[in-house]
């Protein structure tokens, strides 16, 4: 149409010139005319390209620099103003909570200087060299971390401050929780070899504050000790790694990928709120998410079948690749959260990408150290992606079980023991030396001696991984308890129903007792069929209940749900209160 166009304007300027000039007038052949005239079909055959499918990553990244040899980042904290809200302390900043389950929470943010260098002080042609005035702002970054004492922070330069490797956004992560403080750099290398998922650069980084905005100001850097620096998914992300920077780039907060209608909405309706949008996406190229919704509108639409989701809104290459290599890594916060959904520029498909590896290939480190929040046995293997509606849709198909596999099985010669104990070796050389001095001794939370056990069990995790993914295939999938209620004289139990992939007979065993332990049961019913069942009410009183389901193989499974107590994190139970009145409460 646009061609036709040009044509047909150009016809018209040529007749009136001709006519004004007393030219011959030079016409188009009369059957082009007609044809546009009339809306014909006849067209001029051309080639067209085919947009590629699938994504790629541009390996050089990762060799420009030495991401094991720490740079420095020299920080002085001076406030900015109220107009662009910089103007806090560094104590403030330092205040800032956004724990799980929080909503709505403002960034607090401070302006400060940023000047990168080497040991000896900020160095000539780095960023911020002989800078005199703020050139960024800084805050606290992370969910779960910011509970912690040494916090990890997002820099974001200003315009015109000039980029730190091609970013403008930076971010330093501590892992408090990680006392290896190596996890997420392993898990980025590793992932640089793994074929149709981008990685993220790492680089580890010795933070160095001058805080000017305290009570009583000096003219000293303090050492924050070591962070991990790690690529913010953004438009320059994009741009960096030759993914389409128009494209749509979402981090996921929690999501387990329903529709969400209350949150996840157009931001043309009237009812949009982006930070309850947020709370589930976080988008990161913009606020049209037209695209985003359709395809959640599949994904929960039963009737277009599973096999229908692969190819036009997924890519299976891409999905296999991210479950095997975090199933190798034995990575489960990656199910809901910590985790980024990618789609290019007029294309429905989207891509999963990883984001965040600091959990991974901890199985070792909960027996050494008796860890009593250890997660809950679904969080091994194939079960751990369960609860996501995708996945859960997926899974149940066997040909995408067998490309999982496939995928599993290939990707085992890039995560290798012999690979990591590699990496780890190379890792330590930089990160021993900060956890023992200060100020990261003083976060650590394990002895020297379970610190190096830990490290040393990191390249018998992989294979542990491994296991545990084909020991799943083998289980029958986690489930959820439902609330206890109170049915006139009798207790009501219910449950959802678990699925086996060999299809299997399933029966349920039911346990009710006093205590988290249930070492003296007041009601046990074994090899149920059913998905509820009916007892006498019990006396006035707090109760634990949990079920276990096993298939016709005798191998088990627990439930989704967990208590959490001073005492550690129960799994696989429910507790529920029975008052004097009858009235049944359940507080989870």
């Amino acid at each position: 149409m646009r061609t036709a166009k040009k044509i047909l304007t150009g016809t018209l300027c040529a007749g009136l010139c001709a006519l004004l000039c007393g030219c011959e007038l030079l016409l188009v052949p009369d059957d082009y005319v007609s044809s546009y005239a009339s809306g014909g079909d006849r067209h001029q055959a051309v080639n067209k390209a085919v947009p590629a499918e699938g994504i790629s990553d541009a390996d050089s990244l990762y060799t420009a620099y030495d991401s094991t040899e720490p740079v420095c980042f020299y920080v002085t904290v001076t406030g900015g103003n109220a107009a662009d809200c910089t103007d806090h302390t560094l104590e403030e900043v330092n205040s800032y909570l956004n724990l799980q389950g929080m909503t709505g929470v403002e960034k607090i943010k401070t302006e400060i200087i940023l000047q990168v260098g080497d040991e000896e002080g900020p160095r000539e042609g780095e960023l911020g060299f002989g800078a005199v005035s703020g050139n960024a702002a800084m805050n606290v970054r992370g969910r779960t971390s910011t509970g912690y004492g040494q916090k990890s922070y997002r820099i974001s330069l200003y315009d015109g401050a000039g980029l730190w490797r091609g970013q403008k956004a930076i971010a330093l992560n501590k892992h408090p929780a990680d006392v290896t403080r190596i996890r997420n750099m392993l898990y980025f290398k590793l992932l640089e070899d793994v074929p149709s998922i981008p990685s993220l650069r790492t680089q580890f980084v010795h933070l160095w504050v001058r805080d000017l905005t305290a009570e009583n100001p000096v003219d000293e850097f303090v050492d924050y000790g070591l962070f991990t620096q790690v690529e913010l998914p953004n438009n320059r992300y994009l741009r960096n790694h030759g993914l389409s920077v128009n494209g749509n780039l979402y981090k996921a907060n929690m999501c387990e990928m329903y529709r969400y209608p209350d949150q996840l909405k157009l931001a043309t309706d009237p009812e949009y709120d982006p930070v309850r949008f947020g709370e589930v996406l976080e988008s990161k190229t913009g606020d049209d998410h037209t695209k985003l919704l359709r395809m959640l509108d599949a994904v929960n639409d039963y009737s277009i079948p599973a096999e229908e989701l692969l190819g036009k809104y997924f890519d299976e290459d891409n999905l296999t690749s991210y479950l095997a290599f975090n199933l190798l890594m034995g990575n489960p916060d990656s199910n809901a959260q910590n985790y980024l959904l990618y789609s290019p520029i007029d294309s429905e498909r989207w891509y999963y990408l990883c984001w965040d590896g600091d959990g991974c290939l901890k199985y070792s480190e909960y027996d050494i150290l008796g860890d009593a929040f250890e997660e809950g046995e679904w969080t091994r293997g194939v079960s751990d992606y369960w609860g996501v509606v995708l996945f859960n849709r997926l899974l149940r198909l066997p040909s995408f079980r067998e490309a999982l596999s496939a995928k599993v099985e290939a990707l085992r010669s890039v995560v290798t023991a012999e690979r990591v104990e590699e990496l780890v070796s190379e890792y330590r050389k930089t990160a021993d030396l900060y956890a023992a001095a200060s100020p990261d001794s003083a976060g650590m939370k394990v002895t020297a001696e379970d610190r190096d056990k830990i490290l040393k069990a990191l390249p018998g995790d992989v294979e542990l991984s491994y296991r545990y993914y084909l020991e799943s295939l083998d289980k029958p999938m986690p489930f959820y308890q439902g609330d206890a209620e109170a049915d006139g004289d009798r207790l009501q139990l219910r449950w959802g129903a678990s699925f086996d992939f060999d299809g299997e007979f399933l029966r349920y065993d039911v346990t009710v007792a006093k205590d988290w332990t249930f070492s003296d049961p007041v009601y046990e019913a074994k090899g149920i069929l059913e998905t509820e069942i009916s007892l006498p009410m019990p006396e006035a009183g707090e109760y634990w209940w949990r079920v276990t389901v096993t298939n016709e193989s005798g191998h088990s499974q627990t439930s989704f749900d967990s208590v959490i107590t001073s005492t550690g994190a129960h799994q696989g139970m429910r507790r529920f209160t029975i008052q004097s009145d009858g009235t049944v409460v359940n507080p989870e």
